[in-house]
């Protein structure tokens, strides 16, 4: 079974509103598409030290499985693991407007107002079709 499988899995465990579920297949993808890659950074210092540094760079997988994955713990009111998974898929796709009004959402649960004011005013400018009205109509208001 490969990463396409537990992702397509994950939806229908979704839309089936096992979130659980669904959360542990999306974790599958992003397991299997996520990588690291070592490497050392050399820097020369003005007194003609030399210092090496082991990092390790990591590639977040699918952005998609981490959206998915931040949705369904949206769903069961995980909102620290909501926002983590947003944050990712705002690191590499910044342009998401869906992602920031999502984390916004989940900080509003957490009475984080400024961090949730920030991305509301976020995703309005990135796409027009969210507003103030719809994200506050979730909450009933």
């Amino acid at each position: 079974m490969d990463a396409q499988f537990f992702y397509n899995r994950g939806v229908e465990k979704s839309k089936t509103r096992d979130y659980l579920g669904a959360i542990e297949d999306y974790s599958k993808v992003i397991e299997m598409t996520s990588s690291s890659e070592r490497r050392t950074i050399t820097t020369k210092h003005a007194d003609g030290s030399v210092e090496h540094v082991d990092v390790i760079e990591t590639s977040e997988g699918n952005t998609n499985a981490y959206f998915n994955r931040g949705c369904a713990y949206l769903d069961i009111r995980i909102y620290e693991a909501a926002i983590h998974d947003f944050s990712i898929v705002i690191k590499y796709t910044p342009e998401d407007a869906e992602a920031y009004f999502k984390r916004a959402t989940a900080y509003y649960c957490l009475n984080k107002d400024e961090e949730a004011n920030d991305d509301l005013e976020t995703a309005i400018k990135l796409n027009p079709q969210y507003s103030r009205d719809m994200f506050y109509g979730q909450f009933g208001g």
